[in-house]
């Protein structure tokens, strides 16, 4: 665990609220790429976490930490957070042969970015994208 004032702050950092957070560090971690910043526990157990990808910071915080409880049965819904990498297809590659679920496949899009999305065990969506005119063919 890195101690708080180790950590970089990033502009905006996203918190989820989940019910199991060494799963979803394992995800992020495993699945997504991130590194764990800093992992907090209470009896053996995370209840707090910060990952990090590039300049995109996530806080990851178990449910009963929520100011707003009983949490929606529905996490993550209507929402999509966007994390911008340099080689969306290298990202999309391990997504893809990690098995998770992709709600919306890689493609070019219109308004200049390469980009695809992923669910999380708890149904946070998140969408990676590159600039095209940074996108190599």
């Amino acid at each position: 665990m890195s101690a708080p004032s180790e950590e970089r702050f990033a502009p905006v950092a996203p918190e989820f609220f989940v019910p199991d957070v060494d799963r979803s560090i394992r995800f992020y971690r495993d699945v997504l790429g991130f590194t764990v910043l800093r992992r907090e526990e209470h009896s053996g157990m995370a209840d707090f976490a910060v990952l990090g990808l590039g300049d995109a910071h996530f806080l990851i915080a178990h449910e009963r930490l929520s100011t707003d409880k009983p949490l929606p049965e529905r996490l993550g819904a209507g929402v999509d957070i966007r994390v911008m990498v340099d080689d969306v297809d290298a990202v999309y590659a391990r997504v893809k042969a990690a098995g998770a679920e992709i709600p919306w496949d890689i493609g070019t899009r219109d308004y200049g970015l390469r980009d695809f999305k992923v669910r999380d065990p708890d149904g946070f969506v998140i969408r990676f994208a590159q600039p095209l005119a940074a996108h190599r063919d």
